[in-house]
């Protein structure tokens, strides 16, 4: 009676494998769980921490570019330099600017590219006086004002082919609408990339680029007859007015910032 007694209050070999099994099946779905949990974490902070450098870089850009200073008058002085990965113009905005810089108080140009600075390689700008004959660009210190960026482009849209562009002859003008883009760099364990992008309409552009430039040099190189009325600036042909640049912008991707 005592031996049945004690083999029925035990456990056999086979149930105790069995039990270990369960648990170690558990224990590997919790650990599982914890790890894609803990990834996923770790995943959104560094999308949360490029996002937070990206926003603020474009937030900068965006200002300076609404701030873009232009006059008819004097358009070497003013003109949009672009390249694909980088673009100058003229601005009368603070943004990007240090506290202390003494451009804050005018007119000044802006370089903003992707390159090197401080050691580091990201979103640097450049500033100097524009009306400075001597100014080299190369000579004005960069600054890094974004870390997390690997790429920086640039377009314009051009009304007359309904296309973006990064072909731009009109140095002496200002494009009426740009496009921003700005790629952060792929973090090392993710395989993605995070890309920031805005649309942003520089009112004081003339309605086609460099069309001011051509109109004035036909109208002094050419004199009217004998009797002849000068001909009226609202019949040039060709001529697209802001309304019709507008439209044009909202048959681009998204909407003018």
């Amino acid at each position: 009676m005592r031996a049945r007694r004690n083999r029925q209050g035990g456990f056999t070999l086979i149930e105790l494998l069995v039990a270990l099994a369960i648990f170690s099946l558990a224990a590997a779905i919790a650990a599982g769980t914890f790890w894609s949990v803990t990834k996923a974490w770790v995943r959104g902070g560094e999308m949360l921490e490029q996002l937070h450098y990206g926003e603020f870089a474009m937030e900068q850009l965006v200002t300076a570019l609404r701030g873009a200073s232009w006059f008819p008058s004097k358009p070497e002085a003013f003109g949009f330099w672009l390249e694909r990965d980088k673009a100058s113009w003229v601005t009368s905005g603070t943004a990007f600017l240090p506290p202390d810089s003494p451009l804050r108080n005018g007119l000044h140009r802006l370089s903003v590219s992707v390159g090197s600075a401080q050691g580091e390689r990201g979103l640097v700008v450049r500033a100097w006086p524009h009306l400075t004959e001597d100014a080299d660009e190369n000579d004005a210190e960069p600054w890094l004002v974004c870390p997390e960026a690997e790429e920086f482009t640039c377009e314009w849209y051009d009304f007359d082919v309904d296309s973006w562009s990064t072909d731009w002859e009109e140095t002496n003008s200002l494009p009426k609408l740009v496009r921003v883009t700005l790629k952060m760099k792929k973090r090392q364990e993710f395989n993605e990339e995070l890309e920031l992008q805005r649309l942003v309409e520089l009112e004081v552009a003339p309605d086609v680029p460099g069309r001011e430039n051509r109109d004035r040099t036909t109208r002094v190189g050419r004199r009217n007859a004998p009797g002849e009325a000068a001909p009226a600036a609202a019949a040039e042909p060709g001529k697209v007015t802001l309304g019709a640049g507008r439209r044009g912008a909202a048959a681009a991707p998204g909407g003018a910032e």
